[in-house]
C-alpha cells in the first residue's frame, strides 16, 4: 500500500488524478460570468455607447472576481486553519478566471460593432444574442459531460438557455 500525502482540506473540488484539470468552480464560473454578461447587458442604457458598455461589462466581472476570489481565500484559510501556501492562492485565484473568460465574446461582438457603427440597441441585443447562445453550448457540454442525455440533457441545456433569455426579458422590461 502506497502512502499517500493528504490534500489541503480546501482543494476538496478539485479533480482526482485521471480526471480533466478543470475543478467544479471553473466549471461554474464560466457559467455564472455567462449569466453575469447578460445582466450587464441587459441592464446597459443604449446612451452609454458600446465601447463604455464592452469596458464595464469587463470591470463588473473583474470585481465579482475580486469577490468571489476574496471569500474562496479566506474560506480556504478557515477551513485549513493556516495561512495558505503561495500555490494554493495561486490556485484558489485561478480557478475563478473562467468567470471572467466569459464575457469575452460578447466584448469582442460589442467592439466590432462599435467599429461597424452598428446602432447601441440593435448591437447590445445581438450581444445579448451571442451570450444566449454561449448558455446554450455551456449546458449542453457540461450536461454531456456530466452524462445526460436524451430529454434530460435537452432540459439541462434549456434551463441553462433560460437564464439567458431570463435577460432578455429584463432588458426589455428596463429599456
Amino acid at each position: 500500500m502506497r502512502d499517500e500525502e493528504p490534500r489541503p482540506r480546501h482543494a476538496a473540488a478539485a479533480p482526482a488524478p485521471g480526471e480533466r484539470g478543470e475543478s467544479l468552480k471553473e466549471r461554474a464560473s464560466y457559467l455564472y460570468g455567462l449569466v453575469i454578461t447578460g445582466s450587464v447587458l441587459a441592464s446597459a442604457p443604449p446612451e452609454l455607447g458600446l465601447v463604455r458598455v464592452a469596458i464595464l461589462l469587463g470591470g463588473t466581472l473583474l470585481v465579482y472576481w475580486c469577490a468571489e476570489s476574496y471569500a474562496h481565500l479566506i474560506a480556504a484559510r478557515s477551513v485549513a486553519r493556516r495561512p495558505l501556501h503561495p500555490d494554493e492562492r495561486r490556485h484558489v485565484l485561478g480557478e475563478g478566471l473562467p468567470l471572467v473568460a466569459a464575457c469575452t465574446a460578447p466584448v469582442v461582438v460589442l467592439l466590432i460593432e462599435a467599429v461597424l457603427r452598428v446602432p447601441p440597441n440593435l448591437a447590445v441585443d445581438i450581444a445579448l444574442l451571442v451570450n444566449l447562445a454561449l448558455l446554450l453550448l455551456v449546458g449542453w457540454r457540461m450536461s454531456t459531460d456530466g452524462g445526460l442525455t436524451g430529454t434530460r440533457r435537452l432540459g439541462s441545456t434549456l434551463v441553462a438557455g433560460l437564464l439567458g433569455v431570463a435577460m432578455i426579458g429584463l432588458k426589455l422590461a428596463l429599456h
